[in-house]
């Protein structure tokens, strides 16, 4: 079973601000609420975690290997999450643009591959665990940096 997520959001903060609400593997594991514990591994491109999955009477808890796949600063970054134990794999690729001066574009694109087979059977439960990754990694960096905008901008006053 494969699914596609996409998300498009305009934050009206630089790039610079936005950028660094994400710009390493500590700070998307931050905003990724379905990512429960995590270890980083020394160099800061991988992590080892653990997610607790719920689905109506379904519960799961999973060990996670989480890695950063691509990196261009500034512009895109990448990273994969598997789970191996239910033969998971969801990769996401975050792309940002300026607009203006104080306005960014975000764009973030994410497969999810699952090849267990009792797993492949629960698409509801999939689709909602990578909707609500994409939709919680979106947001939250979107407030962080227009937060910080705002902070910025009465210190200057």
């Amino acid at each position: 079973m494969e699914l596609e997520v996409q998300r498009h959001e305009r934050i009206m903060a630089p790039l610079q601000l936005v950028w660094e609400e994400m710009d390493s593997l500590e700070q998307i594991l931050a905003k990724t609420p379905q990512i429960s514990e995590y270890d980083l591994v020394p160099g800061g491109q991988k992590a080892q975690g653990t997610a607790r999955l719920a689905w109506g009477p379904v519960k799961w808890t999973l060990d996670l290997e989480v890695e950063i796949t691509e990196f261009v600063p500034r512009q895109r970054i990448g990273f994969s999450v598997d789970a191996p134990s239910l033969e998971v794999r969801y990769q996401t690729t975050v792309e940002v643009a300026p607009v203006g001066d104080n306005e960014t574009k975000l764009e973030l694109r994410g497969h999810l591959d699952v090849r267990h087979r009792m797993a492949g059977r629960m698409r509801g439960l999939f689709n909602e665990i990578a909707e609500d990754q994409a939709h919680s990694l979106v947001h939250r960096v979107k407030v962080k940096a227009e937060q910080r905008r705002l902070a910025q901008e009465r210190l200057l006053q």
